[in-house]
């Protein structure tokens, strides 16, 4: 195996491992934010959800933008995907902001019902966000990273 295709299998190895604990976030802040908000606890489940998830969006965003990142990897083994690879690292400011600035208002008295529906679109936004990944993914390398 040549160096070129280790650093490859490495960095979807690991881009694997962030995609299914991104995944495991979302559902589980999903789950927490559809859960009845006349709960004395809701505000504060997903509170810890959202905090989870942030940890999640953090590590996906340092592990596929690191030097040996999967970004990077896939600029270097298929360069005609450059523009691809640019949008997607141009989306990630703002789902750490949106995400910011949902939990502020989790964290603040912004009303529940608001709360839930601004916590289900930046869901929605990590979701496409992620099937975009695996599409670059598989247009890259014609390789399937999984649902996790």
């Amino acid at each position: 195996m040549n160096t070129q295709v280790a650093a490859s299998q490495i960095a979807l190895d690991a881009a694997r491992r962030r995609r299914g604990a991104m995944k495991d976030a979302i559902s589980r802040t999903e789950a927490a934010a559809s859960s009845p908000t006349a709960d004395p606890g809701w505000r504060r489940t997903v509170l810890a959800e959202l905090q989870n998830l942030q940890l999640a969006l953090s590590a996906h965003v340092d592990e596929v933008e690191g030097d040996d990142g999967l970004l990077n990897q896939l600029c270097n083994d298929a360069p005609r995907l450059v523009n691809k690879i640019q949008n997607m690292r141009n989306e990630h400011p703002q789902l750490t902001r949106d995400l910011a600035q949902v939990i502020a208002e989790t964290e603040g008295d912004t009303e529940p019902a608001t709360v839930r529906t601004h916590v289900l679109e930046v869901l929605l936004a990590l979701v496409h966000h992620r099937q975009q990944g695996s599409d670059l993914v598989y247009e890259g390398y014609s390789v399937d990273i999984g649902g996790g």
